[in-house]
């Protein structure tokens, strides 16, 4: 029997009578299969060489099934497809194109009518009205006893395993319908202990790392004990934690080892600090290149955290993870839900299954539906049935109602679990916050990378000297237009409109689920009144009714604008800038929704406490939305940095006594993790000729710049720079800390206070910025090769003086409690000072300054290899900052003392006498 190519052809649509008579549907439902099987191609391939065999049916959507074709009467042939397991039909396209290839070729038509009865005695699968595994055929006296044992699903699995004789036939659809129904017995047993189990009062729930919420624990325990659930509170009661604690559950009841949590694309980070916060574990987060989702389940972590996008390009992998439990949140958000995603879901094996959802009911009820065909295909049977049973439709088969919804209810509650938030208010929290990460485009990449890009090449000047004013303007101007690009490429450019945005993606989503409760509102600020109108537009496309408040609304309109939120029905969200963000009482809100970071934390709870206030009855879900990478993410470590410290010295019963600081970046480490990330050691090469390449901004800029200096107050420092010596530049650093200034202040005002001018004077010191380049005094090197024996006095103390400047800033910074910037700074110090011995220029890298010290210093007895070793040091300290290595002040100390120690004998003449005390000891 050779293989047969099926094509397309015209074939008569089907049509039904009755939409309301069960027969009728499910004639036409099996009319519909056989339309399919002759307007789609097939390719069929006999699997053996009788007709009443196995045909392996590929379909032109690329799914791959084996049709078993038993005897002539068609009342026991079967499909492994999950069309024929689930639809209680008996058939599917892929059975029906197996028919019509029979049909088509009259020696297989006539071998199939001569098998009035199978051939072999077998076990097949009837799927007519549920499904059930059934015995056909003549079986000898040696396999009766068999017999019963192989019609049960666990009976027949352990014969497949163990190998089924010759003499007896299964169906290729039998194995998987076995598997069906053995997981679903294998549940009900198990729902069954859970119960008894938790009944005891040794639910365990006590070994979490944080309590739960009443309430709380019972989603935890509904999810264990259903094992396959749909969890459907409103948003903001928890529905992650209380997923993370049930696989925690199921992992400490030796049931569970992975857990895979498939989630929106913008909650993949913050599913992996909850995890960490009440597990301890670190989660591997599967994104990026092809190489790192490689090293991200390389890892072998217990949970690993994905992106619905990712699942369809790593299905194989995510197969071979075999994960025991599958989370999917947000899972109204996957778009296509009952088509690519759905079979890409069900493609994943795993016997738990959580769905978390605020809105399993978006639009009809088919949306519920969906949802319960991925926990139990069973539970509301095929999608015909759950109309007939639960929709009330027209003559042309649309909904016109629904019925039934008690029995609905009854049939769905073993598995599904709803709270509102009026139910739990007494049992909520008064404040929860959450962070939702979105992606850039590649557009908004590009472009707020070449805002950072621009910012770091500002940045490093400040290694030499302090920004002008000009320069500070322009700076903040970038960090501005940077963080606008994370927002929308629109605020940039008006010009490139409708463009991809997924803040306003994520807004919109959430917009959605909130407006889907009765009496859900919801504040959205952002600082810009542009993005606030693209988010409008938004609004607008949901249909949702909305206020807007913001700088320019006239003062005596604003009361009757907020009443019209507060009290009107049909305004469900306020827009508003910071306007809003003051003095007002706006408690008809219970959420709230910051589109932007401001670099103050006060600022954002100054926002918040407008609906978390005095007066507010149902709690407050706060959502931060940041860009996962750029600027915000570097800003949100800044905010964490400055709360940390606030709790830290304010909060009653606070036990914190050390905190690591949030760096001299306020100032320049801190700044370069925000700007320099992608253009990693961005420098500037030379003098006068790299400053007047950092352009000056236009007109337009600096209007722009002076608007973000009215919004970023305290970012420009005094006029005049402070006297330079260490009291003045220790008050300084310590009046912008206690600001809590951003970082501009910092970076002017603290390196006039520690001798940018004599830095300036001097060409700079030799520095390593960013793993980059270190800066000699490039003036006095040049005038050393004319007359070297003359020069080279002044231009080793030239050297040298730059040097001390440098450790004057190290002791200063140090002193302020900044240990890995006092380690940086003196390593520039040493690095600069044993440059000014070199006779070239000086090295743009550790590297290449290792390598000229030991090719030209050291064999001449130009330098001590002690002061190389010092140096060495001092470069690895750097390393371990950079890292992420806590820094001890004590260590740090003994670096600059060394550092200091070193410089002063490597002055004029006495690097040689250095070198000959060293080599005679």
């Amino acid at each position: 029997m050779r293989p047969a190519s099926l094509q397309p052809v015209r074939w008569d649509v089907p049509q039904c009578d009755d939409y309301e008579s069960p027969d009728a549907v499910r004639q036409y439902e099996r009319e519909v299969r056989v339309h399919r099987a002759h307007t789609e191609p097939f390719d069929v391939t006999p699997l053996g060489a009788g007709v009443d065999g196995g045909y392996a049916v590929a379909s032109g959507s690329g799914g791959r099934y084996v049709v078993d074709l038993v005897d002539g009467s068609a009342r026991y042939d079967t499909c492994s497809c999950p069309d024929f397991l689930g639809n209680q039909l008996g058939t599917c396209k892929h059975l029906e194109a197996v028919r019509r290839a029979v049909a088509e070729r009259p020696a297989w038509r006539r071998a199939l009518a001569r098998l009035a009865a199978p051939a072999r005695p077998t076990v097949t699968v009837d799927a007519r009205d549920g499904l059930r595994l059934r015995a056909v055929g003549a079986w000898p006296d040696a396999l009766r006893a068999e017999r019963a044992r192989l019609v049960q699903p666990f009976g027949l699995l352990k014969a497949l395993a163990e190998g089924a004789g010759a003499a007896l036939r299964v169906v290729h659809a039998a194995e998987p319908a076995a598997e069906r129904l053995a997981l679903s017995a294998w549940h009900r047993r198990r729902r069954r202990l859970v119960e008894a189990w938790a009944a005891r009062g040794d639910a365990g729930m006590e070994a979490l790392r944080l309590p739960l919420f009443p309430y709380q624990r019972e989603g935890v325990l509904h999810l264990v004990r259903s094992g396959r659930a749909l969890l459907a509170d409103d948003m903001g009661l928890g529905k992650t934690i209380q997923a993370i604690a049930a696989c925690e559950l199921l992992r400490r009841r030796g049931e569970a080892r992975r857990v895979l949590i498939v989630t929106a694309a913008s909650l993949k980070h913050q599913w992996a600090q909850e995890i960490a916060r009440w597990t301890g574990e670190r989660a591997a987060v599967l994104g990026g290149s092809p190489a790192q989702r490689t090293g991200a389940l390389a890892m072998e972590a217990t949970y690993t955290v994905l992106s619905y996008e990712i699942t369809w390009r790593e299905l194989t992998r995510l197969k071979a993870l075999g994960a025991d439990v599958l989370v999917l949140d947000e899972a109204q958000r996957a778009k296509n839900f009952r088509t690519k995603t759905a079979a890409t879901l069900r493609a994943l094996p795993s016997r738990f299954l959580f769905i978390l959802t605020g809105t399993p009911v978006e639009n009809r009820l088919d949306d519920l539906y969906a949802l319960l065909q991925l926990v139990d295909p069973a539970l509301l049977g095929p999608l015909w049935r759950f109309n007939l049973d639960f929709h009330r439709q027209d003559e042309r088969g649309r909904i016109a109602g629904y019925k039934n919804l008690g029995e609905l209810r009854r049939r769905v509650a073993p598995v599904v679990l709803r709270r509102e938030r009026a139910e739990v208010l007494l049992e909520l929290p008064p404040l929860v916050e959450q962070t939702r990460y979105t992606p850039l485009s590649p557009e908004q990449r590009e472009l707020e990378g070449d805002y950072r890009a621009q910012a770091a090449r500002l940045l490093a000047i400040t290694e030499r000297r302090a920004l002008r004013k000009e320069e500070v303007d322009r700076l903040m101007m970038l960090l501005l237009k940077a963080r606008q690009a994370c927002n929308a490429l629109e605020l940039c450019d008006p010009r490139r409109r409708k463009r991809a945005s997924s803040k306003l993606d994520e807004l919109e989503a959430l917009v959605a689920e909130i407006t889907a409760q009765p009496r859900g509102k919801v504040i959205v600020f952002s600082e810009w009144v542009g993005m606030l109108a693209l988010a409008a537009e938004r609004l607008d496309r949901l249909g949702v009714g909305y206020a807007v408040l913001h700088g320019d609304v006239p003062t005596d309109r604003r009361p009757a604008l907020l009443d019209r939120f507060r009290e009107d029905a049909a305004v469900r969200v306020l827009l508003s800038t910071d306007a809003g963000g003051v003095g007002l009482n706006l408690q008809a809100a219970s959420y709230v929704v910051h589109l932007d970071l401001p670099w103050n934390p006060a600022r954002l709870d100054q926002r918040t406490a407008r609906a978390h206030r005095m007066g507010q009855a149902r709690g407050v879900s706060v959502t931060y939305l940041c860009a996962e990478e750029g600027i915000e993410r570097g800003i949100e470590r800044i905010l964490a940095g400055k709360r940390a410290v606030l709790m830290a010295s304010l909060r009653a019963g606070a036990t914190v006594e050390e905190l690591a600081a949030p760096s001299f970046s306020v100032a320049l480490r801190e700044m370069r993790e925000v700007v320099e990330a992608a253009e990693e050691g961005a420098a500037v090469e030379g003098g006068e000729a790299a400053e007047e390449g950092a352009a000056l901004p236009a007109e337009g800029d600096v209007a722009g710049a002076r608007g973000a200096r009215a919004l970023l107050p305290g970012w420009l420092g005094s006029e005049g720079a402070p006297a330079n010596d260490d009291a003045a530049a220790g008050a300084a650093v310590a009046q912008i800390v206690a600001e809590g200034a951003a970082p501009a202040a910092l970076l002017a005002r603290a390196a006039e206070a520690s001798g940018g001018a004599a830095a300036e004077a001097s060409g700079g010191a030799a520095a390593e910025a960013s793993g980059g380049a270190a800066e000699a005094s490039g003036g006095a090197a040049a005038e050393a090769r004319g007359d070297r024996r003359h020069a080279e006095g002044p231009r080793v103390e030239a050297a040298r003086r730059a040097a001390h400047d440098r450790l004057r800033l190290a002791h200063v910074v140090l002193d302020a409690g900044f240990a890995a910037d006092a380690a940086r700074a003196a390593y520039e110090a040493l690095a600069g000072a044993i440059s000014g011995l070199l006779e070239g220029p000086a090295p743009e890298s550790h590297a290449a300054l290792v390598a000229v010290v030991y090719r030209e210093l050291v064999p001449r007895g130009g330098l001590p290899v002690e002061a190389h070793a010092v140096l060495a040091r001092l470069h690895d300290l750097g390393i371990l900052a950079r890292a992420g290595v806590p820094l001890d002040a004590t260590l740090a100390r003994s670096a600059v003392d060394e550092a200091a120690t070193w410089i002063d004998r490597l002055g004029a003449g006495g690097a040689q006498r250095a070198a000959e005390q060293s080599a005679g000891r």
